[in-house]
């Protein structure tokens, strides 16, 4: 059975999605279309609007297989994101990733990957990395004359190819070009309604119902439903958890770096929300999406240790059609990781860190599915199996 893999958030699943599944499928001819999807938190260190099990329930109406990506690279930026999720694919055996674009072509994605290890040989690359910039901000100073890194896609799609092309893997990088609303777009895209997850966000949280035509009919119902989650809900546990922390426990936290810390502890006593705490923090060095990764990694407690030399120890699966399973059937004695559909006792030391994060995500939505009692989800049986 031919494979493709999409590394996805779901944040919620909506029409754009659907296309890009769809055209992945097509262009890949592939049988099986596979998605490795964020957990319970995000990229953009943000709480997903839904919780994972509601967002594979979405998915798993328009692909064959959907997989939990470690929390450890979900929270992470593009080049772990991307390492964890290429690493996710491999070992699922696929034969090919597919990921949209701005840009559409595989071609000058891998001309921008060569013109990117050059410049790393640059001793201004070195000095501005010495001076405490981040790879993407540097890389976007010294190739201003590029349009493929002026888009989240095209920067996204850069990193899934290099680490393809870096540890020589057999998986085809395919990408499908966006259309209509961009990544980042904040507004819906009332012609089309393809419009971007952000923008969806936006119209959810302030109560416009027009946003429920950029979604198919399972995706609407399942938010309408629901009680969506941003930041703000978890302002307060975010706040408790900084008060009590002492400098030393908060200098050990993941992307935590030169004294932030102190910031941190010094600009949380006056916040009254989130937003107003993140931009006490911003700086020209620290974007506001740098911040919100750092506060979801100090909001779980997740250490730079450990995300040191991580690797996952097993593959979570959380929805599947029977065509999926038929393929986990087919792939089982090749993939060097065990597949877990159920977590239990035995199965729970390979998930501690997505164990934690949906209890914590789970105790603010009040939720009451948890890893322990939400099977895989079995889409042409209508329930968790």
């Amino acid at each position: 059975m031919k494979s493709v893999a999409l590394i996805t958030e779901y944040n919620p699943f909506h029409n754009g999605h659907v296309y890009h599944a769809e055209s992945s499928r097509n262009k890949t001819n592939s049988d099986v279309t596979i998605s490795i999807m964020s957990g319970s938190f995000t990229m953009r260190g943000e709480p997903a609007i839904l919780n994972k099990f509601k967002r594979a329930e979405m998915a798993i109406q328009y692909v064959d297989l959907v997989v939990e990506l470690p929390l450890v690279y979900a929270i992470s930026s593009g080049d772990l994101f991307a390492k964890g999720g290429v690493q996710i694919a491999e070992q699922l055996q696929c034969d090919a990733l597919s990921f949209g674009s701005e840009s559409g072509n595989i071609e000058d994605i891998k001309s921008a990957i060569h013109q990117i290890e050059q410049l790393t040989k640059d001793d201004r690359y070195q000095s501005m990395i010495k001076e405490g910039k981040s790879h993407p901000r540097i890389i976007a100073e010294l190739v201003q004359d590029t349009h493929l890194l002026k888009g989240s896609n095209n920067l996204l799609a850069i990193e899934y190819v290099k680490h393809i092309m870096q540890n020589n893997l057999s998986i085809k990088p395919v990408t499908i070009q966006r259309k209509d609303n961009m990544y980042l777009d904040p507004d819906l895209n009332r012609t089309t309604h393809i419009s971007s997850a952000t923008s969806i966000r936006n119209a959810y949280f302030n109560h416009e119902e027009n946003y429920k035509l950029s979604l198919p009919q399972t995706s609407s119902e399942i938010l309408s439903q629901s009680n969506g989650l941003n930041w703000e809900h978890f302002f307060t546990l975010l706040k408790w958890t900084i008060l009590r922390s002492t400098h030393e426990e908060l200098r050990e936290i993941y992307m935590m770096t030169e004294g932030l810390e102190y910031k941190i502890k010094k600009e949380i006593k006056d916040s009254t929300n989130f937003e107003m705490f993140v931009k006490r923090l911003k700086s020209k060095r620290y974007t506001w999406t740098r911040l919100q990764r750092l506060l979801t990694a100090t909001l779980l407690n997740i250490k730079t240790v450990d995300v040191i030399n991580y690797e996952p120890s097993a593959i979570r699966v959380l929805a599947m059609s029977q065509k999926g399973q038929a393929y986990l059937k087919s792939i089982k004695d090749q993939c060097p990781l065990p597949i877990i559909t159920n977590v239990n006792k035995q199965s729970a030391s390979y998930f501690t860190n997505e164990i934690k994060a949906t209890e914590l995500y789970q105790m603010i939505s009040g939720d009451t599915a948890t890893d322990f009692n939400q099977p895989v989800y079995i889409k042409d049986l209508g329930h968790n199996s």
